[in-house]
């Protein structure tokens, strides 16, 4: 159990940082610009690529944005789960990012940030399931 804690904490807490991180970022206002290199660093925070909130726009691509989103609510579901799930599971939730990007890399198409925030849920919750879908939980 312990290590099974330690890896979800490692995982989660970052994950649901940079989360609120991105969605905060609008109302940070100077205070936001200490974060702009740890940000800088895990995404390309196009503008146009990055979701327009009412409060202003992101801190991270939609992508990211919801990448993020999907790992700590994955793991937030994943790490007391009893119920195992299949590898392969967690391999098939990674498929839409691959192909999205891979399109959108090799030809003209670009995708809309609908399909981003949703890619970006899929393969961040699936990346959950790949870590804690088989691990096994002795507490319960």
């Amino acid at each position: 159990m312990k290590g099974r804690t330690t890896l979800a904490l490692l995982l989660g807490v970052p994950a649901a940082i940079f989360f609120l991180l991105s969605v905060a970022f609008p109302v940070l206002g100077k205070t936001g610009e200490i974060f702009d290199p740890i940000l800088s660093a895990t995404c390309h925070r196009l503008p146009e690529r990055c979701i327009q909130m009412p409060w202003g726009t992101s801190g991270l691509c939609a992508r990211c944005t919801a990448f993020w989103f999907g790992l700590a609510v994955g793991i937030s579901f994943m790490y007391p789960n009893t119920i195992r799930i299949p590898f392969w599971i967690g391999v098939l939730f990674l498929i839409p990012l691959i192909i999205d990007g891979v399109v959108q890399s090799e030809t003209a198409y670009e995708s809309s940030n609908i399909l981003r925030t949703l890619t970006g849920l899929t393969a961040g919750t699936g990346i959950s399931i790949l870590i804690f879908g088989r691990m096994k939980n002795p507490g319960k």
